[in-house]
């Protein structure tokens, strides 16, 4: 009876005895001991496991955190330099409208100073030159490659050309160009046969959208606030030819039309060649004196003499 165990259960319907072998009381013991040994492993491992995730998770914290940390820095840095590049910028456009602004009174300065000599170069001018550009196809064509009439059907002035208070930043500056009043997607037109030399189609910048037009000898306009830009770069255009709607982009305070006139980097006054046209076509020659007209025309009537042959 030694190997063997007696359990004895009583109950209202008496005293039963059960036995049960020594084995395997020693196997319920065992199984006993096994499931609790796995129940405190599994226990001990998820423990360990969270602990390992917990750490893990700090630790990318702490690197994302790092990583927020270079960001900022990098952005903040960034935002710096543009700062500055912004401001270098303005400086320098500000010293290049300072530099056009003087090369003009310095031009004036010259006219005032060689007042007769000027006077002479006219007479002269009138006297041996304007019998060739007074015939009609030496205007149609000179009229067709130099920028003349306006840019919009109806013209009305809101801003001329020269030193003014600037609308936005209350400072006074030079105006290089015209502003004329016209409504959003108004028609804008090339003022003489050319090629679009650039363009800025997205609005950016204290001009917006612009375009410029390369012409014949030196001159150049540019067209600026504009809603959209219908040429690209290298587009050959013809005088009269649709290039842009009007716009209010960049730095503007309403619908308007920034028009410019240059002539060998020379920014002149748009206004005059607004007025110039077959009607009155000595008159661009006798009111804007900043272009040399007696080279020019010389220049003018070889070429032609050219195409003609």
């Amino acid at each position: 009876m030694k190997n063997r165990l007696i359990i004895t259960i009583s109950d209202v319907q008496g005293t039963r005895a059960f036995n049960v072998h020594q084995i395997a009381k020693k196997l319920i013991v065992f199984i006993v001991l096994i499931v609790v040994a796995v129940i405190g492993g599994g226990f001990w491992f998820i423990n360990q496991l969270n602990t390992q995730m917990d750490s893990y998770k700090a630790q990318k914290q702490r690197e994302i955190e790092l990583k927020e940390k270079e960001i900022n820095t990098l952005t903040e840095k960034e935002k710096k330099l543009q700062a500055q590049n912004q401001f270098y910028s303005m400086q320098i456009k500000g010293k290049v409208q300072d530099i056009e602004a003087l090369s003009s009174k310095l031009d004036n300065i010259e006219d005032m100073i060689g007042l007769k000599a000027e006077e002479e170069r006219k007479e002269e001018l009138t006297k041996e030159s304007l019998d060739t550009l007074n015939q009609k196809s030496m205007k149609k064509y000179i009229l067709r490659t130099i920028p003349n009439g306006a840019p919009l059907e109806k013209v009305r002035s809101t801003s001329g050309y020269g030193y003014r208070i600037h609308p936005i930043t209350k400072k006074r500056k030079f105006h290089r160009g015209l502003d004329m009043k016209a409504n959003m997607k108004t028609p804008v037109f090339v003022t003489a046969d050319g090629i679009v030399s650039y363009v800025q189609s997205k609005n950016i910048g204290s001009f917006g959208r612009v375009i410029k037009v390369q012409h014949n000898f030196g001159f150049e306009t540019t067209y600026a606030h504009l809603n959209k830009t219908n040429v690209k770069i290298g587009d050959i255009v013809k005088k009269g030819q649709l290039i842009a709607l009007s716009g209010n982009s960049g730095r503007s305070s309403g619908p308007h039309l920034h028009y410019e006139v240059k002539y060998a980097s020379k920014v002149l006054n748009p206004r005059k060649f607004i007025k110039w046209g077959l009607n009155n076509y000595e008159y661009i020659i006798q009111n804007e004196r900043r272009v040399r007209w007696e080279s020019l025309v010389k220049l003018i009537n070889e070429q032609y003499k050219t195409v003609q042959q």
